[in-house]
């Protein structure tokens, strides 16, 4: 379907909603709705520069929206950041008020003072800790397994497939280092003993809204991955995103978050190499991109 069909047929489908949400028909014109359809998942229209609605591309995103929204709710009187907060939820649509603010790029995060740095730093130190002690103990449904969660197990099966449709159309030395990476840290499967917590996984960049006049965070969006999973999984992420230079700075907030920053580390390096798992795999070169401008800066 054409853009132009799909923003017809969206267009109709959120003028049958609007008196629901409160929204005066009238002020809807083409000229009042921006259609995104970059995104892996969802389309996402944007209404009067207000509202956000979002329409799964897939079943898997179709079914992923529906335990998004209960867990937005479950975690909206824990966090201090905001986050997309639904006000209408159907089988093909979840809509919420829209969060202001651009991608946190890297190159703009460090061209701040570092005073503004670290007070990002604690913001997202802080939106991260409130979120892995959410106490999911006592949440009314059952909170699925984050996207990325793999126990030993799933990353031996990941690997063997690294291994074969991978490895093969890289260079030597990258490789050898892909060898190294994965094997040495499968090599002892006490490295993947961890707490569930419940974890955000995606938040990257396009995810992290910031006010650029006000030099802070306004909101985190997109939590279509999140569940129960290895915490480490967020501070990899953001190590990917930002290097580890600058996570380091999320320490003064989350102190708690050092001692399992070796998975961290690992998660890191892995993401890229399963992104193009992913691409070779879904024989789609969107993955191959995906995640193009890792910051490359961690320790080992």
């Amino acid at each position: 379907m054409s853009e132009a069909n799909k923003l017809v047929s969206y267009e109709k489908r959120i003028r049958d909603i609007a008196p629901e949400i409160g929204i005066d028909p009238r002020t809807l014109t083409r000229e009042s709705l921006t259609l995104n359809q970059e995104g892996l998942l969802n389309d996402v229209v944007i209404v009067n520069k207000e509202l956000v609605f979002r329409f799964p591309k897939t079943d898997y995103a179709l079914k992923q929206s529906k335990v998004e929204a209960r867990i937005l709710r479950l975690v909206q009187h824990h966090l201090t950041l905001q986050i997309p907060a639904p006000i209408y939820e159907s089988d093909d649509c979840l809509a919420y008020r829209l969060i202001p603010g651009e991608a946190l790029r890297r190159d703009l995060l460090l061209r701040l003072p570092e005073s503004d740095q670290q007070a990002i730093a604690d913001q997202l130190a802080q939106f991260l800790k409130e979120l892995h002690n959410v106490p999911v103990d006592k949440a009314d449904f059952e909170i699925p397994p984050a996207d990325a969660l793999m126990k030993y197990e799933g990353w031996l099966r990941v690997y063997e497939r690294i291994r074969k449709k991978v490895i093969p159309l890289l260079l030597p030395h990258l490789r050898d280092w892909i060898r190294e990476h994965f094997e040495s840290y499968l090599a002892d499967e006490n490295n993947f003993e961890y707490v569930l917590k419940l974890v955000d996984t995606d938040i990257p960049p396009y995810h992290i809204l910031f006010d650029r006049q006000r030099k802070s965070i306004n909101g985190v969006i997109d939590f279509g991955c999140a569940g129960l999973g290895d915490p480490a999984l967020d501070f990899g992420v953001l190590i990917y995103n930002y290097g580890e230079s600058f996570v380091t700075r999320l320490y003064r907030v989350y102190p708690e978050a050092v001692s399992f920053l070796k998975r961290a580390r690992f998660y890191a390096s892995a993401q890229e190499v399963r992104w193009l798992l992913t691409g070779i795999e879904k024989n789609d070169p969107r993955w191959f991109a995906v995640h193009v401008g890792g910051a490359k800066d961690w320790e080992f």
